[in-house]
């Protein structure tokens, strides 16, 4: 059989077969693959060729440290123009660990934290109306209040440590 004339079921299952999907445990790719088992395959899908995680050694930018490729998450469906997988962030898995593990030490020693302000309040660092996640705010074991998104990602910006 000519690889035209093979239904698409049957290539992408071949695919999954050889292992040539960048990762069965995403929800998309194991949904699209059901569905080519069921051979209800909606015919507006379509392959991403990609050259896989990259070889080489990256830097934490958390621990600064060069470490191989594998300590590092990446996207299973998003690849960069050079081919290869992206990084979810630039952070390593170790660093990543560690410091999901202060974020619940801190909220659990923070004691009595005020309820999260809804979408649409105003942040009580830039004063922007916000309508989207709040997050809790603190150093160390101290709560300090609520962010909006923006406020969050530039506090919790491991590279602006000392930003009050």
């Amino acid at each position: 059989m000519e690889i035209n004339d093979a239904p698409d079921e049957e290539l992408l299952l071949e695919l999954a077969r050889r292992g040539r999907l960048t990762s069965t445990r995403s929800r998309t790719i194991k949904s699209i693959i059901e569905d080519a088992t069921q051979n209800a395959l909606e015919s507006d899908w379509c392959v991403i060729p990609t050259r896989g995680t990259p070889q080489h050694e990256q830097e934490c930018s958390r621990c600064g440290e060069m470490k191989d490729a594998s300590a590092f998450t990446y996207y299973p469906l998003r690849a960069s123009k050079s081919g290869l997988l992206q990084r979810i962030n630039a952070v390593c898995r170790e660093c990543t660990k560690a410091h999901s593990q202060e974020l619940r030490t801190a909220v659990a020693n923070a004691g009595q934290i005020p309820p999260k302000p809804a979408k649409g309040d105003v942040c009580s660092h830039c004063q922007r109306q916000w309508s989207g996640n709040w997050h809790r705010h603190h150093q160390g074991d101290k709560f300090l209040g609520w962010l909006c998104g923006h406020c969050n990602m530039s506090f919790s910006d491991h590279r602006n440590k000392g930003v009050l």
